[in-house]
């Protein structure tokens, strides 16, 4: 058993031209191990989830983190896992070749114990201490770019490793649909202060899974 959360900003669609920053309060996070749980993450802000990030336990020795596509959304994946994006790197209709877009349900990071208790993970976040996962939120038959900003602090003295656990700390999309977004790309700082007060975001719900 476990909990599920949602994020939904105070001011509504996708209207205003050009980039929209989110810095999301509580903040979407993954962990391996312990009791399974959900984010549900609204990016615009519509009242709709757009993406779902679970935490999973199998009752194995295998656990892992997914980031799973709402209703037409899709994620940047490399490898079969969900894509550890550069800054600089470009989310559009074109990728770059080693990324490619998917609406499937993805996995972020791995964590397995073998026999001799050692542990082995897999996934492009994979001793990574931060990262940027690129999406592409579609809001009837519109497509709006975005990343999200995944960030592993060191905990109890060990070195945060985004392949084992993981905070969304903050997002940015296009406003102007079908347009490309640089991945790192923020808004104007003579826009700044207007999306302050629209990208308040607030707690709404909470859910248990089955």
């Amino acid at each position: 058993m476990g909990f599920a959360l949602m994020f939904a900003a105070s001011s509504g669609a996708v209207l205003s031209q050009g980039i929209l920053y989110v810095n999301p309060q509580p903040q979407p996070y993954y962990s391996m191990g312990g009791t399974p749980f959900d984010f549900y993450i609204d990016i615009n802000g519509d009242g709709t989830n757009d993406f779902i990030l679970r935490s999973q336990d199998s009752g194995t020795s295998v656990n892992n983190a997914v980031l799973i596509p709402q209703a037409d959304c899709m994620i940047v994946a490399m490898g079969g896992y969900v894509g550890d994006m550069t800054n600089g790197d470009v989310v559009g209709s074109s990728l770059n070749p080693i990324y490619q877009w998917t609406n499937t349900k993805t996995t972020i990071g791995t964590l397995a114990i073998l026999l001799d208790q050692q542990f082995s993970e897999n996934g492009n976040f994979a001793g990574q201490t931060n990262g940027y996962i690129g999406f592409d939120l579609v809001k009837n038959g519109l497509n709006y770019y975005g990343w999200m900003y995944v960030s592993s602090p060191d905990q109890d003295g060990l070195a945060g490793d985004a392949g084992i656990y993981g905070t969304i700390t903050e997002w940015a999309y296009e406003s102007s649909p079908n347009t490309p977004i640089t991945v790192g790309a923020v808004p104007e700082p003579s826009t700044w202060a207007l999306l302050a007060v629209g990208a308040t975001f607030l707690f709404c719900r909470r859910k248990v899974i089955p």
